[in-house]
């Protein structure tokens, strides 16, 4: 079953098909995407008052409340608030792991993917830095599996970007006595920006971005193109 776009012709609605393009969606595939941005936003709100009252002094009435929905729409997603609180926080370290696992089976030169991973996280750290200070701070109120997910996606990434440094050193294109210590060091370099990173200060986030990558090129001592 799908919801059918009828299309407009002579400035009149027409029911069915439309003579040009008619744009099909499946009903399934709109309903999943309705809850993902329910999700979402249920996220984003819970986020906010996590960061700024604290974990325990957040309930989820409050939450409802904000939202302006009953409590029971918020359970339908999360089944408690430690469940939301593990989605909150590992919402940047699932989009990081992801990249760096992307970068390691796609082409291109170890630079150029080392590159590429660096500015993809970089902007996710910027984008979710308050998810992340949540973490920071909320980590003990995570339930064991989020505890086990938050593992496993930094494990992940730090498999994969090790992966690619390993592959520049082959290639010679990278000169560095320990891939795991430089991993550490440019995935920290990256992460920290939540705490300092200010959209109001002397530098866009372009500009960030750019110096992050450059700082990691240094780290790595990369020979030139």
């Amino acid at each position: 079953m799908v919801i059918r776009n009828s299309g407009v012709k002579n400035g009149k609605l027409e029911k069915g098909p439309a003579a040009g393009l008619a744009a099909t969606v499946p009903v399934a595939q709109l309903r999943d995407r309705l809850v993902e941005v329910k999700r979402e936003e249920i996220m984003r709100v819970a986020g906010e008052l996590f960061f700024a009252k604290g974990f325990t002094q957040t309930s989820m009435e409050e939450i409802a409340t904000r939202l302006s929905i009953g409590k029971p729409q918020i359970y339908a997603c999360f089944p408690s608030k430690t469940a939301l609180l593990a989605e909150i926080c590992n919402w940047v370290t699932m989009l990081a792991a992801n990249v760096a696992a992307e970068a390691t089976n796609s082409q291109g030169t170890p630079r150029e993917r080392v590159v590429y991973v660096v500015r993809e996280l970089s902007r996710r750290v910027i984008e979710g830095r308050m998810n992340l200070a949540v973490l920071f701070r909320e980590t003990k109120h995570l339930p064991p599996e989020g505890v086990r997910e938050l593992a496993r996606n930094f494990h992940l990434f730090n498999h994969s970007f090790e992966s690619l440094l390993r592959e520049g050193i082959a290639s010679g294109e990278f000169r560095i006595e320990s891939p795991a210590v430089a991993t550490h060091a440019i995935s920290g370099m990256t992460t920290w920006m939540y705490s300092w990173f200010d959209e109001h200060g002397a530098l866009s986030v372009d500009e960030v971005v750019e110096e992050m990558v450059r700082l990691t090129l240094m780290m790595v001592d990369a020979r030139p193109n």
